[in-house]
């Protein structure tokens, strides 16, 4: 005979507002990019596309996390991953163009900060939330 449940099982703490509009923020800004860099660079060098792929899967995700609930866990590994593509796109960037124009310099920076400032902004605002509610599950825990 199956017994219920003496605890409820909890559920799984979702990406907030805030999460929701800083993936889209970055969303925006990676379609930008996309268009004002990526495009240019690939027709010159189609070689790289492979390298662009995990860019792209990682701009799939964040269409995810806009667009409905994602858990706070897996958006946290989402945002980390970000972190790493953008060094990553701002690395092959500057080795793969001989010659960058002024143009694309400057908004390589603006999009490279643009990104950075995204990112930690969503990787500090997960890590708040986490450390928020474990200081009110101790402070119920302690009054029991």
């Amino acid at each position: 005979m199956l017994r219920p449940h003496t605890h409820p099982i909890p559920s799984p703490k979702l990406l907030s507002t805030l999460g929701r509009v800083l993936a889209g923020l970055q969303l925006a800004k990676e379609t930008l990019t996309i268009f004002l860099l990526g495009l240019p660079l690939l027709l010159a060098r189609p070689l790289l596309a492979p390298a662009a792929l995990p860019g792209l899967v990682l701009y799939a995700f964040r269409w995810v996390m806009v667009l409905g609930n994602y858990r706070r866990r897996a958006a946290a590994g989402v945002w980390l991953f970000t972190l790493i593509d953008e060094v990553w796109g701002l690395a092959l960037y500057l080795r793969a163009t001989d010659a960058p124009t002024a143009r694309q310099l400057r908004y390589l920076n603006w999009s490279y900060r643009l990104g950075l400032v995204f990112t930690l902004a969503a990787l500090l605002e997960i890590g708040y939330r986490r450390y928020r509610e474990r200081a009110n599950l101790r402070a119920l825990l302690k009054g029991a």
